[in-house]
This record gives C-alpha cells, sequence and structure tokens, in this order.
C-alpha cells in the first residue's frame, strides 16, 4: 500500500491583503440586523414571522445577546470575536508592542475568538516566535475579564 505525500494535502494559505478591518464593521452588521427585524414586527409588537403556536409560551423564545464593546472597538467577551475583530486585535497588540505589522501576522490566525480559545502558549509561539507569549497573555486576561462579569 502506498501513502500519499502529505505536501499533496497542504492548505494554502489566505491572502488577506484584499481585507478591509474595520472595527465598527460587527456593530453595523448588529445594526442592519436589528433594523430588519424592526421592520418585521406589527403594529401590536408582534412577528410576521410566525405564531408560537399551541402550547407553547411566547416568553420562551430564544433571546438575542447583547454584545457588549470595548474602548477598542471589540467585544469585551472574546468569545464573540468574529475573524475581523481577531484581526484587529492582532494589529493593534503589534502596533501598540512594537512587533512587525504584516500581512503574514493575519494569515497565521484565521480564526474566530472561540478558536483563539482553544489555543495553548506553545500554539501562539509556534505561530509568532516573537511575541506570541504577549498575545497569549493579553487574549487570556481579557478572557478572564469577561468571564467574570
Amino acid at each position: 500500500m502506498q501513502v500519499e505525500s502529505a505536501a499533496k494535502w497542504r492548505v494554502p494559505p489566505l491572502d488577506l491583503s484584499a481585507v478591509s478591518v474595520l472595527t465598527n464593521e460587527s456593530e453595523r452588521r448588529w445594526n442592519h440586523a436589528n433594523s430588519n427585524s424592526n421592520s418585521n414586527s406589527n403594529n401590536n409588537g408582534t412577528s410576521n414571522g410566525g405564531s408560537t403556536g399551541p402550547g407553547r409560551d411566547s416568553s420562551t423564545q430564544t433571546s438575542i445577546k447583547k454584545i457588549q464593546y470595548g474602548a477598542d472597538g471589540l467585544p469585551i467577551d472574546p468569545r464573540d470575536w468574529t475573524r475581523a475583530n481577531v484581526w484587529t486585535w492582532l494589529i493593534n497588540l503589534a502596533q501598540s508592542e512594537g512587533l512587525d505589522i504584516s500581512p503574514e501576522l493575519a494569515q497565521k490566525f484565521p480564526m474566530n475568538g472561540k478558536a483563539l480559545c482553544l489555543m495553548s502558549l506553545d500554539m501562539y509561539l509556534s505561530r509568532v516566535p516573537i511575541g506570541g507569549k504577549m498575545l497569549y497573555r493579553d487574549f487570556r486576561v481579557r478572557l478572564a475579564r469577561a468571564m467574570s462579569l
């Protein structure tokens, strides 16, 4: 039995040169989604989307989580971060700490905040040998703060 080479299955790097990261992009999307849901409601305050059905209480419908933002424009809870929020965090932290800012930095973290929660210190260091420990520490401090709220 012949084993296929590992190079055949290698994932190509992401080209993020054309991606623009707006600090208020997620807030804009949030406001747009809320304006659409408000336009779908009747004058009496009930939704056009369907009835609750027999035997169902309207108070048991799922509630929308309100995302709180910090002074840096990022959600306070890193678990709510999108890919764009992760890239904003990387760029802002790299600027403040004097790290090299390059398109490759964002390509090393093509993930959202929940994926960052699963990364160990060694995973940060393998992606960014100089500055990985600082990125890990900053992320963990933000996560601890969010979990204590």
